[in-house]
């Protein structure tokens, strides 16, 4: 085939890989062969998505990771923990339907926070404060809108901007012979260091933050406005950054938990069902630590590949299971305080000068590991992403746009209570 595959062959293929759990879901029973034929074909569906697409945009990249998360979470309905006809049920604990049926199994694969319900995933987001200031069961539906939109708007713009820069700064090193990095560079200076450092502090904590939460938003609003969803059961993606002051918190409680539940119920069943690890155990945590990252370096990995971003030169995997041993320096550093300090429990957070150097310690790791995930890229114009579908920000002067954009962020900050 060519050597970049077309829009419309990944949307189909994107489309078939969804669509067939739902209909396994809702219309075969538990242990039904189907199920287990539909786990490898899907994941041979996931194969014949791995060539570069000409203008990889978020969206692309996206669908692609969203197709293997798919086949992490038809493991969990299918075979897992199986559901079938008899747990979806009406009021009245009547079957419903088959076209019902298809709906409930459609949020399943479509919620994967669950957000709201038994299994909802941990340290999930809650509701914005400035929705608590009314009562946050009962958010209307123009309060809702009229808050989230302004947002949406503002997070477009700042991604704009951004892709413009990026591409910008990819064609210049280009221009001027540099590569992308193949492995950690140890002997720079302080301030490259320092420079380093702030970049991956913007990457990680802002521009990712607003990329996944701008495409989120826009599903919300949109399920928000046709009344297929409340307000109330669209929490924010991400938490807070004062969370990030341990490698557990960054994963476990600030980033957006959209992973969490496929890849746990995936490494429960290895470490537990098929290795039979004792739980609890160090063995059996520490396993499941690396599994959970393996998978998601293993997403992230395949998902480069529609950047033009081979597997080999990909730093997903390197980058996902570096935080395996960080989680174990981590965790001795914490556990041998402890010892010599005694165990001190408030109930609240540490105080505010360990969270400095939690915080610290967390970039400082960021900023070491993230050089081979991000390096590939760096320099290749083509490897850049379109956050956007459309560019506004080609026709405006971009200081004046980031002038505008800083000005009206604050006021949103200030109005809106948007949490950083």
């Amino acid at each position: 085939m060519d050597q970049y595959q077309s829009d419309y062959r990944l949307i189909g293929f994107l489309l078939l890989e969804n669509i067939i759990p739902v209909v396994l879901l809702a219309a075969t029973p538990r242990g039904s062969v189907l199920r287990y034929l539909a786990i490898p074909c899907m994941i041979w569906i996931v194969s014949l998505l791995l060539y570069p697409v000409q203008r990889p945009s978020y969206l692309s990249v996206n669908g692609l990771g969203g197709s293997v998360c798919c086949v992490f979470s038809a493991l969990d309905f299918l075979l897992i923990n199986p559901k079938d006809g008899r747990n979806f049920v009406d009021a009245d604990g009547k079957p419903k339907g088959f076209f019902s049926r298809l709906v409930d199994a459609s949020r399943l694969f479509t919620s994967p926070r669950a957000f709201g319900t038994p299994r909802q995933a941990k340290n999930t987001p809650s509701l914005p404060a400035y929705y608590a200031e009314k009562d946050p069961n009962k958010i209307s539906r123009a309060r809702y809108l009229t808050r989230e939109i302004p947002i949406a708007i503002w997070q477009y713009f700042v991604l704009d901007i951004l892709t413009m820069l990026a591409v910008k700064d990819a064609m210049n090193q280009k221009e001027s012979g540099m590569v992308a990095v193949s492995g950690i560079q140890w002997d720079l200076t302080a301030e490259q260091w320092v420079s380093r450092a702030i970049s991956n502090l913007f990457g990680w904590f802002i521009a990712s933050r607003i990329l996944i939460g701008f495409y989120c938003r826009v599903v919300a609003i949109i399920f928000v406005a046709c009344g297929l969803s409340s307000p109330s059961e669209c929490p924010p993606m991400f938490s807070t950054m004062a969370d990030s002051y341990t490698l557990r918190n960054f994963w476990g409680k600030f980033w957006h938990q959209m992973l969490r539940l496929p890849f746990t119920a995936a490494s429960n069943f290895i470490t537990r069902d098929v290795l039979g690890l004792p739980k609890p155990s160090v063995v059996e945590r520490y396993f499941n630590v690396f599994l959970v990252f393996f998978f998601s370096g293993l997403l992230h990995a395949l998902s480069d590949v529609l950047r033009s971003i081979s597997l080999q030169e990909s730093g997903a995997m390197f980058f996902f299971l570096s935080f395996v041993l960080g989680y174990m320096i981590e965790d001795g550093v914490t556990a041998l305080w402890k010892r010599t300090q005694g165990t001190q429990t408030t109930g609240g957070p540490p105080p505010l000068w360990q969270r400095a150097i939690g915080f610290c310690w967390v970039m400082g790791w960021l900023t070491v590991t993230s050089t081979l995930y991000f390096g590939p890229a760096t320099a290749r114009p083509e490897c850049q992403l379109e956050l956007v579908p459309f560019s506004v920000a080609g026709s405006t002067s971009l200081p004046v746009l980031s002038s505008i954009l800083l000005v009206s962020g604050i006021a949103l900050k200030m109005i809106l209570k948007v949490e950083i």
